[in-house]
Protein backbone atom coordinates (compact mmCIF):
# COMPACT_ATOMS: atom_id res chain seq x y z
CA UNK A 1 0.00 0.00 0.00
CA UNK A 2 2.92 2.41 0.85
CA UNK A 3 4.49 1.72 -2.14
CA UNK A 4 1.00 3.10 -4.53
CA UNK A 5 0.97 6.08 -2.04
CA UNK A 6 4.92 6.98 -2.74
CA UNK A 7 3.78 5.85 -6.55
CA UNK A 8 1.17 7.97 -7.02
CA UNK A 9 2.38 11.11 -5.09
CA UNK A 10 6.17 10.91 -7.60
CA UNK A 11 3.85 11.12 -10.45
CA UNK A 12 1.71 13.52 -9.02
CA UNK A 13 4.90 15.88 -8.21
CA UNK A 14 6.24 14.60 -11.90
CA UNK A 15 2.77 16.12 -13.46
CA UNK A 16 3.10 19.55 -10.84
CA UNK A 17 6.18 19.98 -12.37
CA UNK A 18 5.32 19.42 -16.18
CA UNK A 19 5.50 21.43 -19.00
CA UNK A 20 1.92 22.03 -19.68
CA UNK A 21 1.09 22.62 -15.80
CA UNK A 22 4.09 24.70 -15.36
CA UNK A 23 3.11 26.98 -18.49
CA UNK A 24 -0.75 26.95 -17.74
CA UNK A 25 0.01 28.41 -14.36
CA UNK A 26 1.87 30.92 -15.69
CA UNK A 27 -0.55 32.16 -18.29
CA UNK A 28 -3.45 31.96 -15.47
CA UNK A 29 -1.22 34.24 -13.38
CA UNK A 30 -0.12 36.93 -16.11
CA UNK A 31 -3.80 36.89 -17.28
CA UNK A 32 -5.20 37.03 -14.37
CA UNK A 33 -2.74 40.24 -13.48
CA UNK A 34 -2.61 41.49 -17.00
CA UNK A 35 -6.91 41.67 -16.71
CA UNK A 36 -6.83 43.32 -13.15
CA UNK A 37 -4.10 46.15 -15.09
CA UNK A 38 -6.99 46.37 -17.76
CA UNK A 39 -9.87 47.22 -15.47
CA UNK A 40 -7.79 49.46 -13.57
CA UNK A 41 -7.34 51.43 -16.50
CA UNK A 42 -10.76 51.48 -17.56
CA UNK A 43 -10.13 49.66 -20.39
CA UNK A 44 -13.30 46.94 -20.91
CA UNK A 45 -11.00 44.17 -22.81
CA UNK A 46 -10.21 40.92 -21.86
CA UNK A 47 -6.19 39.70 -21.60
CA UNK A 48 -7.82 36.45 -23.55
CA UNK A 49 -8.80 38.98 -26.44
CA UNK A 50 -5.88 40.54 -26.58
CA UNK A 51 -4.20 39.24 -29.61
CA UNK A 52 -6.98 39.21 -31.64
CA UNK A 53 -7.13 42.72 -31.49
CA UNK A 54 -3.96 42.93 -31.70
CA UNK A 55 -3.49 40.90 -34.89
CA UNK A 56 -6.05 43.24 -36.25
CA UNK A 57 -4.56 46.37 -35.43
CA UNK A 58 -1.39 45.71 -36.98
CA UNK A 59 -2.59 44.21 -39.88
CA UNK A 60 -2.70 46.32 -43.23
CA UNK A 61 -6.27 45.60 -44.54
CA UNK A 62 -9.11 44.21 -42.81
CA UNK A 63 -8.45 40.30 -42.27
CA UNK A 64 -10.94 37.17 -42.44
CA UNK A 65 -12.00 35.52 -39.01
CA UNK A 66 -10.03 32.26 -40.55
CA UNK A 67 -7.33 34.53 -41.31
CA UNK A 68 -6.99 35.44 -37.59
CA UNK A 69 -7.73 31.97 -36.36
CA UNK A 70 -4.77 30.86 -38.50
CA UNK A 71 -2.57 33.42 -37.15
CA UNK A 72 -3.31 33.19 -33.44
CA UNK A 73 -3.22 28.92 -33.90
CA UNK A 74 -6.60 28.73 -32.53
CA UNK A 75 -10.35 27.28 -33.94
CA UNK A 76 -12.54 29.62 -35.91
CA UNK A 77 -15.01 29.08 -33.35
CA UNK A 78 -13.79 30.78 -30.42
CA UNK A 79 -12.09 33.21 -32.76
CA UNK A 80 -15.76 34.01 -33.43
CA UNK A 81 -17.40 34.11 -29.66
CA UNK A 82 -14.22 37.04 -29.14
CA UNK A 83 -15.29 39.15 -32.59
CA UNK A 84 -18.64 39.06 -31.79
CA UNK A 85 -18.01 39.92 -28.23
CA UNK A 86 -15.68 43.07 -29.41
CA UNK A 87 -17.94 44.05 -32.01
CA UNK A 88 -20.90 44.10 -29.47
CA UNK A 89 -18.48 46.36 -27.48
CA UNK A 90 -17.94 48.72 -30.20
CA UNK A 91 -13.92 47.93 -31.14
CA UNK A 92 -14.30 45.68 -34.19
CA UNK A 93 -15.88 46.38 -37.15
CA UNK A 94 -17.50 43.36 -39.14
CA UNK A 95 -18.08 43.57 -42.71
CA UNK A 96 -19.25 41.18 -45.35
CA UNK A 97 -16.17 39.93 -47.90
CA UNK A 98 -17.80 41.71 -51.82
CA UNK A 99 -15.48 38.94 -53.14
CA UNK A 100 -17.03 35.95 -50.86
CA UNK A 101 -20.34 36.73 -49.08
CA UNK A 102 -19.30 33.69 -46.95
CA UNK A 103 -16.49 35.48 -45.21
CA UNK A 104 -16.70 38.59 -42.94
CA UNK A 105 -13.84 41.27 -43.18
CA UNK A 106 -12.84 42.19 -39.52
CA UNK A 107 -11.31 45.72 -38.46
CA UNK A 108 -10.89 48.20 -36.29
CA UNK A 109 -13.02 50.75 -34.91
CA UNK A 110 -11.79 54.22 -34.18
CA UNK A 111 -12.70 52.98 -30.59
CA UNK A 112 -10.71 50.07 -31.30
CA UNK A 113 -7.61 51.68 -32.49
CA UNK A 114 -7.37 53.84 -29.40
CA UNK A 115 -7.99 50.99 -26.51
CA UNK A 116 -5.34 49.03 -28.72
CA UNK A 117 -2.65 52.08 -28.73
CA UNK A 118 -3.43 52.02 -24.85
CA UNK A 119 -3.07 48.55 -24.24
CA UNK A 120 0.51 48.84 -25.91
CA UNK A 121 1.95 50.96 -23.25
CA UNK A 122 0.01 48.84 -20.38
CA UNK A 123 1.56 45.68 -22.08
CA UNK A 124 5.30 47.00 -21.98
CA UNK A 125 4.87 48.15 -18.75
CA UNK A 126 3.59 44.80 -17.38
CA UNK A 127 6.70 43.09 -19.30
CA UNK A 128 9.11 45.69 -18.13
CA UNK A 129 8.06 44.76 -14.58
CA UNK A 130 8.52 41.23 -15.01
CA UNK A 131 12.07 41.35 -16.84
CA UNK A 132 13.63 43.86 -14.10
CA UNK A 133 13.69 40.36 -11.89
CA UNK A 134 16.22 39.14 -14.73
CA UNK A 135 19.34 40.00 -16.14
CA UNK A 136 19.29 40.55 -19.72
CA UNK A 137 21.07 37.60 -20.56
CA UNK A 138 18.52 35.25 -17.98
CA UNK A 139 15.67 37.13 -20.45
CA UNK A 140 17.29 36.05 -23.81
CA UNK A 141 17.93 32.64 -22.32
CA UNK A 142 14.45 32.50 -21.16
CA UNK A 143 12.93 33.24 -24.32
CA UNK A 144 15.07 30.95 -25.77
CA UNK A 145 14.11 28.20 -24.15
CA UNK A 146 10.43 29.09 -24.61
CA UNK A 147 11.21 29.39 -28.54
CA UNK A 148 13.19 25.66 -28.49
CA UNK A 149 9.74 24.31 -26.87
CA UNK A 150 7.37 25.73 -29.53
CA UNK A 151 10.20 24.12 -32.07
CA UNK A 152 10.44 20.82 -30.57
CA UNK A 153 6.50 20.77 -29.93
CA UNK A 154 6.04 21.74 -33.87
CA UNK A 155 7.98 19.22 -35.36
Amino acid sequence: MSANIDSWQNLREELKNSLQFKLGAVTKTVFKKMNAELVNEGIPVLAEQLPILMVVYFQEQARTQQDIANILQKDKAGIQRSVQTLHKDGFLKIEGDLEDKRKNLISLTPSGKFVCERIQSLAIAFNSQIMEHFTEQEWATFLGYLDRVVKIVDK
